[in-house]
């Protein structure tokens, strides 16, 4: 065996001396387990539902108050918003506006950290809990706000009867670049009835 082997192999000895690494090489059908909770993991990524706003609520905190809606209603504003204003462009005659997202709105809470430190005939364990900050004010509980995240738009495609036209075109491009921030190739005008 060359030298850097077995330096190498020394460096991950103390690894294979641990107890849980000892009891894990005992367990039969380790590599299925593994496969099993991989798999469930990525079935709850895909399929699990991490929309802290898929309805309406309120949230007030101090004097502030703040309205969340959902994804659906989001993009239902802002579409009617970018066609009312779309619509004012002189020629862009009947005008229809879609909007994707590439992620959904959410808020960050403030959380306190609680850790708590079991003793057991192995070893101690430790576990941390973050639990969301509530303040109550005038026998309301509320949550603390450390932020909100805005959602994020993937792309426009606006129909518009008057995009025939070249200039009209142009400027409807540009006013949907300024108000979304998007880059040409995320945005697509259309010739409409």
């Amino acid at each position: 065996m060359s030298e850097e082997k077995k330096i190498s192999k020394e460096k991950f000895d103390w690894l294979n001396n641990l107890s849980f690494i000892k009891k894990l090489k005992q367990v039969k059908h380790i590599g299925l387990i593994i496969t099993i909770i991989f798999v469930l993991l990525l079935l709850l990524i895909l399929f699990g539902n991490f929309n802290f706003l898929s309805s309406s609520s309120t949230i007030s905190a101090s004097s502030n108050s703040f309205t969340y809606t959902t994804n659906a209603e989001y993009i239902k504003n802002m579409e009617d918003k970018l066609k009312a204003l779309l619509s004012k462009i002189k020629g862009s005659g009947n005008v229809e506006v879609m909007i994707t997202l590439n992620e959904g709105a959410g808020v960050v809470l403030a959380t306190s950290d609680e850790s708590i430190t079991t003793n057991n005939g192995s070893g101690s364990t430790t576990t941390v809990s973050a639990n969301p900050v509530i303040i109550t004010q005038n026998g309301t509980n509320t949550p603390v706000i450390v932020s909100e995240n805005i959602p994020e738009i993937k792309g426009v495609v606006v129909v518009s009867s008057g995009a025939k036209d070249v200039n009209v075109r142009l400027n409807i491009l540009n006013a949907v670049q300024t108000l979304t921030g998007l880059a040409n190739n995320k945005i697509q005008i259309l010739i409409g009835e």
